[in-house]
């Protein structure tokens, strides 16, 4: 008789970064019909995945790795992927008890912590130490140890097939987002000059160039007072402007699906977006664009990546009118 088997995910960090790795859970799901899923997961990311991630286990950074060998070697693991570089995470891998673990090494370039890597690992996938000026996208980096555990090429892009790992909650709460076009608000907004009030100008240029006429501006906790600050420098010719803040991660998920698309300046909202299937305008600073976007570009779904230029009087019209067309772009309005 064929073990059955049971797979670990390993990511410890944001929910973006733990979003890229759909494609490489679709992956082995396809090349194991019968495995079940489980996932060691930060504070941050522990209510990303629906329930085709059966088991999630929360790691806390100032816990001890070994309060979890109990309920990790329960579920009988027998294959683990390492998605991260943390020696936490190197460390729950080979604790779960999993006979195959796929994870990162760096082969000559540190050799000390590549030594120390492989130590943890049975089947080593090399990625270099260094960025490098033409990347991989980090999809199809990670999912390289999914190869190393069976999955076959090529990596899946279907947002129909991936969005089924993600835990969307439609609830009243995303209402406001339905039909609407929807702005990630976050302090990375402000880089390069940015403020408040070019950035509330942006979003009314760009609401006016995309022919939508409802904006929905979603930001976390700490950023909830941005988005309000926003909101008040908006001009009047923006029919409907709702803030949507610190909403679960489900119902975030939930109000990213209503949207007919997401602007966003290279936060993990795109990459969550792109995995829904929603049309995305992702934007990344001018410096390094090329290397930047080719890196970390929305996944699935229809997107289209822009330049963020430092800020100077007039920018607000000329970008705006640059999304507002991108939004055309990607919901085919």
């Amino acid at each position: 008789m064929l073990e059955r088997e049971v797979i670990l995910l390993v990511r410890l960090d944001g929910v973006g970064d733990a979003a890229l790795c759909i494609p490489a859970l679709e992956g082995l799901r396809r090349a194991f019909p019968g495995a079940s899923f489980g996932a060691i997961c930060s504070n941050t990311n522990a209510s990303l995945f629906s329930d085709r991630v059966a088991s999630i286990h929360v790691y806390n950074e100032d816990q001890p790795v070994a309060d979890l060998r109990d309920e990790l070697f329960a579920q009988h693991y027998t294959r683990a992927l390492i998605a991260t570089e943390e020696v936490a995470g190197y460390k729950l891998g080979r604790l779960s008890g999993a006979p195959r673990r796929a994870g990162f090494w760096h082969g000559l370039e540190k050799p000390f912590k590549s030594l120390w890597q492989r130590s943890q690992l049975n089947v080593p996938v090399y990625r270099p130490a260094a960025w490098v000026a033409s990347p991989q996208h980090e999809v199809t980096t990670l999912y390289r140890l999914a190869e190393a555990l069976g999955a076959r090429s090529p990596v899946p892009t279907a947002p129909q097939d991936l969005r089924t790992w993600l835990h969307v909650e439609r609830s009243d709460a995303a209402r406001p987002a339905d039909g609407a076009l929807a702005f990630q608000i976050t302090a990375k907004w402000l880089t390069g000059g940015w403020a408040p009030t070019s950035l509330a100008q942006l979003v009314s240029t760009t609401v006016a160039a995309s022919g939508y006429d409802r904006v929905v501006l979603l930001a976390s906790t700490q950023d909830e007072g941005l988005a309000f600050s926003v909101k008040e420098q908006m001009p009047p010719s923006v029919a409907r402007i709702d803030v949507l803040a610190s909403l679960s991660l489900p119902r975030w998920l939930g109000a990213l699906d209503c949207a007919v698309a997401l602007v966003t300046p290279d936060t993990g909202a795109a990459h969550v977006a792109g995995m829904l299937g929603a049309g995305v305008i992702d934007l990344f600073d001018e410096a390094d664009f090329d290397r930047l976007s080719q890196q970390w570009h929305p996944w699935a779904g229809s997107s289209r990546c822009l330049v963020k230029p430092g800020w100077h009087s007039g920018l607000e019209e000329q970008l705006g009118r640059q999304i507002g067309e991108a939004v055309h772009a990607v919901t085919k309005q």
